[in-house]
């Protein structure tokens, strides 16, 4: 199996024993004055497996990449395509309008948010190795920008997906309460009208009452609106002790 280490590069033993054939850990190794710094390329969630980037600074001060042109440039574009990425997913946050968008960019600003925390701290040991290397300076300070950008991503990201949940479970609630009412008020009315009811499917209703007597349409028609009449009276009261 090939390893991520190329083979022509005339590292001491004692480093490339140290890098198997995967990418493992974002970390730095020194040894007799060579620098080995082991980073990953930006997480995305198409592609769970971490594939590794790796930097050599020989004794005479040397870059080497792999892969990547041979030079400290591409260490400072390996941590810029990081800042690339958040920005995008802050993009996307911004066009979130619904708890799946947001959940969508949480999952994928977590694995950036872990990267970078490892990357920042290795570019920090790699700083501390190299305190006469000034372009590592403004290497290592992007890199915890990048750490702090990702961060304050994810915690927007889940404070609008909680904030979201809690307002729906707001508005569920409202709803429910608002059922309760209505379901108040039906079973009052249900009260109401249970015993004339139940008297008139037990008795029927063909029983003289004086009223055979009166003009039908009059009656009829005075009938129902007396009837409407009580019914608005009995919403009125429901209402008004409901409030």
């Amino acid at each position: 199996m090939a390893r991520i280490v190329p083979e022509v590069w005339n590292i001491p033993a004692r480093l490339r024993e140290k890098v198997g054939p995967r990418a493992g850990r974002q970390r730095l190794m020194t040894h007799e004055g060579h620098v080995l710094l082991l980073l990953h390329q930006v997480p995305r969630d198409a592609d769970p497996d971490r594939h590794a980037v790796v930097f050599w600074r020989d004794v005479e001060g040397e870059w080497r990449c792999a892969p990547g042109r041979d030079d400290i440039v591409t260490l400072q574009t390996h941590v810029e395509s990081y800042a690339k990425y958040v920005d995008e997913l802050e993009e996307q946050l911004a066009k979130a309008c619904r708890a799946e968008d947001y959940l969508a960019v949480v999952r994928a600003a977590r694995p950036v948010q872990r990267a970078a925390r490892h990357m920042y701290q290795a570019l920090a040991q790699l700083r501390e190795t190299l305190p006469e290397d000034d372009r590592v300076l403004p290497i290592r300070d992007l890199a915890y920008e990048v750490e702090r950008a990702v961060e304050l991503l994810v915690e927007e990201a889940e404070g609008e997906m909680q904030f979201m949940v809690a307002k729906r479970a707001e508005e569920q609630a409202r709803l429910s309460e608002r059922i309760s009412v209505q379901t108040h008020r039906l079973n009052m009315i249900a009260a109401l009208f249970l015993p004339i009811t139940a008297l008139g499917a037990i008795l029927g209703m063909n029983l003289e009452n004086g009223l055979e007597h009166l003009p039908e349409p009059v009656t009829f028609w005075s009938i129902v609106a007396g009837a409407f009449l009580v019914g608005f009276l009995i919403r009125a009261q429901v209402a008004r002790e409901r409030g």
